[in-house]
């Protein structure tokens, strides 16, 4: 009989890329298991001891299909007595049924810290551990499952499947937590707010902060209405968390370069769960909002073509390198006289023109909100000569970067606007 269970195991392992091990009825081996296959961030939720009791109540002959507290797939076998080591079972997983796209890996994750009540400090390491989960048919899975059963207990019989999902959940979310609403009113508030959602990304796309923020405080009014946990703290974070990620749909439709939307949306959840008040979150929402106007103020690339925003979207993510026309051209594909012509058109301006101006925008920012030298500063933004950096300075704002680190005040040549 072991010798068929290590073979399906090993066809299972070479075949479908899916882990199966073959847990002994003792509380190491389940703590093992535990060890072996749980998320980083796990916790208590997959505790030896609970486990090995769980796989005790579990019948013979019988293929349990389990998903996780964490989202994850398992298939669970009791095996057969055998006298060499009591009643054993053969765990395959974990794995995803299907394969997931980055916008559905990012909700994957937000759902499970939130159903896990889990920092969102963890969101990195929880999708590293997701893409390391391998995607496998369930039908598959099964289908080996019971070939084994079939010859490990001589049956004719077709073995049933069950679908459970009790395995590796300590009730963190009891369901006593939450408000319940009946259906009808449910599915009306949910109606209300998905207009509201549209509403909101329609105005943050056009950054749009007054709209937003008046349609955010109906919105969040609807959000609170709806099933929610009875903890108030814990359901304001959590509508903070559903809001950045409305935020973030809404200034990617605005060809905002996912490196600033990132940036921001990491500082906003840190900030979120590191606050302890209702009334804070209450306006750090509403300061998320404007922040994302912002992005879409300041980084939009919606009014462009597809080749002029990825000669932008190049240029501002090599601000510090030595990048020429050539350079860009070849990276997007086109020819340089063609990307000269109209990013000119386009953008109103030279290429090179375009590079020194975000080129001091940044050396801006850094003055305003760093202590580094001067000399630093302009190599990092991509001037090596001192003397250039400070008359393209000087040129675009009205003042050299000792003058404005100095007073704090520029005048930008090109608008006569005061800064």
């Amino acid at each position: 009989m072991n010798s068929i269970i290590d073979l399906t195991k090993d066809y299972i392992e070479t075949l479908l890329s899916v882990h199966a091990s073959i847990v002994q009825n003792n509380v190491e081996s389940t703590k093992a298991l535990c060890d072996t296959i749980a998320p980083p961030m796990a916790g208590t939720s997959y505790n030896g001891e609970t486990l090995l009791t769980y796989f005790n109540k579990l019948e013979e002959q019988i293929i349990y299909d389990v998903e996780d507290c964490f989202f994850l797939h398992w298939i669970v076998i009791k095996l057969p007595q055998n006298p060499d080591t009591n009643k054993d079972f053969l765990v395959i997983g974990p794995f995803f049924t299907s394969a997931q796209t980055a916008s559905q890996m990012d909700l994957l994750t937000q759902r499970a810290l939130l159903r896990n009540r889990i920092q969102v400090s963890f969101t990195t390491p929880l999708k590293m551990f997701y893409n390391s989960v391998p995607v496998c048919s369930l039908t598959k899975v099964i289908t080996l499952a019971r070939i084994l059963i079939t010859h490990l207990y001589d049956t004719e019989r077709e073995p049933l499947c069950k679908t459970v999902y009790p395995f590796g959940l300590d009730r963190k979310v009891d369901p006593q937590d939450y408000y319940v609403e009946e259906e009808h009113v449910y599915m009306a508030q949910t109606e209300r707010r998905y207009s509201l959602e549209s509403k909101l990304q329609a105005d943050v796309t056009q950054g749009a902060s007054v709209g937003a923020l008046q349609t955010w405080r109906i919105l969040r009014v609807e959000m609170e209405n709806l099933r929610r946990l009875k903890d108030p703290l814990r359901n304001a974070k959590n509508n903070g968390i559903v809001l950045n990620t409305i935020l973030r749909k809404a200034v990617a439709r605005s060809y905002v370069h996912p490196l600033y939307i990132d940036s921001l949306s990491n500082q906003i959840l840190s900030a979120i769960e590191n606050t302890n008040s209702v009334e804070e979150l209450h306006r750090m929402q509403e300061d998320s909002i404007l922040e994302y106007c912002k992005l879409v103020t300041k980084h939009s690339l919606i009014k462009y073509t597809p080749m002029v925003r990825q000669a932008l979207n190049y240029i501002n993510t090599h601000l510090s390198s030595d990048i020429h026309l050539p350079e860009i051209a070849s990276a997007i594909n086109v020819s340089p006289n063609y990307l000269s012509a109209v990013f000119n058109r386009e953008a109103e301006m030279s290429i090179s023109t375009y590079i020194n101006r975000r080129r001091i925008e940044k050396a801006v920012e850094l003055l305003e909100t760093s202590n580094a030298n001067i000399e630093d500063i302009a190599s990092f933004v991509g001037f090596s000569d001192m003397n250039y950096f400070t008359r393209v300075f000087k040129g675009i704002k009205g003042i050299t970067p000792s003058e404005y680190r100095k007073h704090g005040i520029i005048t930008d040549v090109s608008s006569g606007k005061k800064r």
